[in-house]
C-alpha cells in the first residue's frame, strides 16, 4: 500500500491504468474502495447502486470472454476503424486480453424502475464509480472505468444472477500496476479551452 496522498494529487493523477499484476487484492482494500463508492451523491439520495465483487476465476473467464468479443467488436480486426490513439489502444487492447488475469473485477450497478436508461440515471451511479477511481488511486491500485461488457449485458447479468430491474453501469478490474506503470499526471486539454462565463 502506498503513502496517503492528498485529494488534489489524487485527482491530478488519477489515470486509467490497465496493467495489472495478478497479485491478489486484501479484502480490506476492496472494501476501502466501496466505503468511498457509497459516500457519493445519488438522485435524491436514494443511493441505488449494488456492487458486485467478482473474483471466482470461473466466473473472471466467462466475462472476460464477453469484454473480449465486445472489443473485438467496437475496436478490433473486425470494426474496420481504429478510432484510439495508439497508446490508449495498446493498453485498452491489453486489457481486453487479460481481464481474466486480473485480481478483481468490481460491477458497480444501479437498481431501475424498468423504465428504459437515461443519461440522467448516471447521475446516480458515477459519482460513485469516480470515488471507487479515486479511492484505488489513493491505496495505490490501478483501476479504469469502462463499459465494454454492455454489449452483452443480458448474458452478464445471467451469469452472476442480477435481477432484471438492475442494470450494469461499469465494470471496473482492480489490481495492483505492473512494473514501470505509473499514475499520471492525465494529460488534458487546458481548462480555458473548455471553459465559458454567462454565454457560449
Amino acid at each position: 500500500m502506498s503513502d496517503e496522498i492528498g485529494l488534489f494529487e489524487a485527482i491530478d493523477s488519477q489515470r486509467a491504468l490497465r496493467y495489472m499484476k495478478p497479485d491478489p487484492v486484501p479484502e480490506e482494500l476492496v472494501r476501502q474502495v466501496l466505503e468511498a463508492a457509497i459516500k457519493a451523491p445519488s438522485g435524491g439520495n436514494r443511493q441505488p447502486w449494488d456492487f458486485i465483487v467478482i473474483t471466482d476465476p470461473e466466473l473472471k473467464a466467462e466475462i472476460a470472454r464477453y469484454y473480449k468479443r465486445s472489443w473485438d467488436e467496437a475496436y478490433g480486426q473486425a470494426s474496420g476503424q481504429r478510432t484510439l490513439a495508439d497508446r490508449v489502444y495498446r493498453s485498452a487492447a491489453h486489457l481486453a486480453e487479460n481481464l481474466a488475469g486480473v485480481p478483481v473485477i468490481l460491477l458497480a450497478c444501479i437498481r431501475t424502475d424498468g423504465s428504459p436508461g437515461a443519461t440522467v440515471r448516471g447521475a446516480s451511479i458515477y459519482p460513485a464509480v469516480q470515488n471507487m477511481l479515486l479511492a484505488a488511486r489513493g491505496l495505490g491500485l490501478a483501476s479504469v472505468l469502462t463499459t465494454l461488457h454492455k454489449r452483452y449485458e443480458a448474458e452478464i447479468k445471467d451469469l452472476l444472477g442480477i435481477p432484471d430491474e438492475v442494470e450494469t453501469a461499469a465494470l471496473l478490474p482492480l489490481g495492483y500496476p505492473c512494473d514501470g506503470v505509473r499514475y499520471g499526471p492525465s494529460k488534458r486539454q487546458p481548462l480555458d479551452e473548455v471553459l465559458h462565463f454567462d454565454r457560449w
